[in-house]
């Protein structure tokens, strides 16, 4: 008889380990949930945690040298009845599994992209899905397929079957994988981080899309992710996991409003949020301690910043443009080219010591500017200037060893800490390469930078003989910003630092680069697609949206009252942890940020009216038509 016919799933002491050389590691330590049917449960944990061994235990997928040892995956199948099936001690080759993956359980994948193969259309995947579990034949199927691209919000579901996964968006790849996963029908969806790659507007959509898809098929969802604001936004009930154990369970009201276990409390006060105080802290889950606060104390007696003018920004940049030519054709037929504009006639400047925030979603253009201003890409027009001692000086112009030198002044942080590091030379290498490059120093005074360079990082010296692929994510990206302190540049510009990083990890990052521009007297651009996280760190905001900058203010004035239709839709679409402030999936169901057509006459170009920017307020910009009339955009 069945225990319990309200539940779908019931996880009880679960242990599942890896064998590895010279023994095992325990990657799940009893851990005990349940599921119930047409809820939504979301696993909550960082990296390590073991949310995904879980999902792979429960569909059987665990990879060779995983096995689990202990504990029960029940699973209360509506087309088997009687009593429920112990999937954890199915026989690995049991038909019954065939069945179960896709047929009765099924998942959503962390990255669209991996999980879709690209020799096959999108149509072809997801009727294959079905064919595998239905007898069925292929007009029908087809006929299936077509209907729940629908569903997903598929603009032309005739045309986007026919389509292979890279000609698709980011956001419209996850649609076509969660299509794929409810085109059985299943009881129950796993989704293993869902919309961790996505930009905050397509993640809200997806949201909204998944709430509403499981109350039309009256799915239950496992939602496995670190995001707190999409478990505010998404669960019913929620399971804090640590290490492989269970820190706190319980209803979603409950978690949220009266946390009781301090790596709950911890892992809450490390997220950053809108309503933070000037000079408030996150609290990091593994501060750095003292040592390192006085490792930049040390270091900043020997961090010279030249001396400039202060009459002129520290770095200026002015009607830059950027042109990519574009080539499309056959082996039997001659490319057709055309023009891109990934940038266009964007200008900002940064006070010495400041920081600006630049924010937009993917293809806006944000890194692209970022790789114009060190050189890495040739502009098609504008100007960029940096203050230096020696005056003003023409970056797109400079040659040879001017250059050469320009590159000591300006180094970047880049997004992802792992594929930045060489994996074949050792942190030493790493940290030695800058000064060898520019010619600075001899053995014994580089040996002596690097361990100042580690300490300012809070990395123990000892690690300097270690690979990157030894080290966490949080661990490489320090040593990404050991690198580029190296130099001592006075301009850092950070692109997307911590996006690849657990909350824990981002709000030692954070504090980190706060401490090193506040200690050193840094100047920095800081780009990200987080907006809770820019205005964590920004003095000013800047918003692209299509290689042009639609709105520039104080952090306070753009978060406070934002004018541009597009940083309005940009702010609405944060998922918040706080269940007073949930989204509203009805407004941002199908609507794009950058759809200008839902932008209103003043914000749009027309044939006789150009866009510029008009200041509604002092520092605060905005892209408008011409004639605008500045309190009627502030309306």
């Amino acid at each position: 008889m069945r225990e319990a016919p309200d539940l779908i799933l019931k996880v009880e002491d679960l242990q599942v380990s890896f064998a590895i050389q010279g023994g095992k590691i325990e990657a799940v330590r009893g851990i005990s949930f349940a599921v119930r049917r047409g809820s939504v449960l979301a696993l909550v944990g960082e990296s390590g945690s073991g949310k995904s061994v879980i999902a792979q235990s429960i569909l059987r997928i665990l990879p060779r040298n995983g096995s689990i040892d202990s504990g029960s995956i029940l699973f209360y199948d509506d087309k088997r009845p009687g009593d429920p099936v112990d999937v954890a001690k199915l026989d690995a080759r049991d038909p019954y599994l065939y069945e179960l993956r896709g047929g009765r359980i099924s998942m959503v994948f962390q990255e669209p992209m991996t999980a879709l193969s690209p020799l096959h259309t999108v149509g072809n995947q997801i009727e294959e899905a079905l064919r595998l579990h239905q007898k069925i034949d292929h007009a029908a199927a087809r006929k299936e397929t077509e209907n729940i691209l629908t569903l997903v919000g598929f603009p032309d579901p005739e045309k986007g079957y026919e389509r292979y996964p890279f000609e698709l968006s980011g956001g419209l790849r996850q649609r076509a994988v969660i299509a794929m996963a409810l085109i059985c029908n299943p009881s129950l969806v796993i989704a293993d981080e869902p919309t961790t790659a996505l930009d905050v507007t397509v993640q809200a959509q997806i949201l909204g899309l998944m709430k509403e898809l499981q109350r039309k098929f009256k799915t239950s969802i496992l939602l496995i992710t670190h995001d707190l604001g999409v478990v505010a936004n998404m669960a019913d009930e929620v399971v804090v996991a640590y290490h492989g154990k269970v820190m706190e369970a319980g209803p979603v009201e409950t978690i949220f409003r009266c946390p009781e276990h301090p790596y709950l409390v911890a892992l809450m006060a490390a997220v950053p949020h809108f309503d933070m105080k000037k000079g408030e802290r996150l609290v990091s889950l593994r501060d750095m301690g003292e040592e390192n606060a006085r490792a930049i104390a040390k270091l900043r007696v020997r961090f010279r910043v030249a001396e400039a003018s202060d009459e002129y920004p520290h770095l200026e940049v002015t009607n830059l443009r950027k042109e990519f030519i574009v080539r499309k054709g056959t082996f039997f037929r001659a490319s057709e080219a055309r023009k891109v504009v990934a940038v266009d006639g964007v200008s900002f400047s940064i006070k010495r010591g400041e920081c600006l925030g630049l924010v937009g979603e993917s293809g806006s253009g944000k890194t692209t500017v970022s790789k114009l201003i060190l050189r890495a890409l040739t502009a098609t027009s504008g100007e960029v200037w940096i203050n230096s001692a020696s005056g003003m000086v023409d970056v797109l112009g400079l040659r040879g060893d001017e250059l050469h030198s320009f590159r000591r002044q300006v180094q970047m942080i880049f997004q992802d800490p792992f594929s930045s590091l060489n994996p074949r030379m050792t942190v030493r290498n790493i940290l030695e390469e800058p000064f060898i490059v520019h010619g600075i120093g001899d053995a014994h005074s580089r040996k002596k930078e690097i361990i100042d360079l580690m300490a300012l990082v809070g990395l123990d010296p000892r690690f300097l003989n270690r690979y990157p692929h030894s080290f966490s994510g949080g661990q490489r990206q320090r040593i990404g910003i050991a690198r580029a302190l190296a130099l001592r540049p006075e301009i850092m510009i950070c692109d997307e630092p911590v996006s690849a990083l657990d909350v824990s990890v981002q709000a030692q990052i954070l504090n980190l680069l706060n401490d090193l521009r506040s200690e050193l007297g840094l100047t920095s651009l800081f780009i990200s697609h987080n907006l809770a996280v820019v205005n964590y760190v920004a003095d000013r905001i800047a918003v692209m949206c299509r290689g042009r900058l639609v709105e520039m203010a104080p952090r306070e004035k753009l978060f406070a009252r934002p004018v541009h239709p597009y940083t309005r839709a940009l702010l609405a679409s944060v998922p918040y942890p706080d269940l007073d402030r949930l989204l509203d999936f009805s407004q941002i169901r199908y609507a794009g940020a950058d759809d200008v057509d839902h932008w209103g006459k003043a914000f749009v170009a027309d044939e006789r009216e150009g866009l510029t920017g008009i200041e509604i307020q002092d520092g605060h910009f905005v892209l408008a038509n011409r004639n605008a009339d500045a309190r009627e955009l502030m309306q």
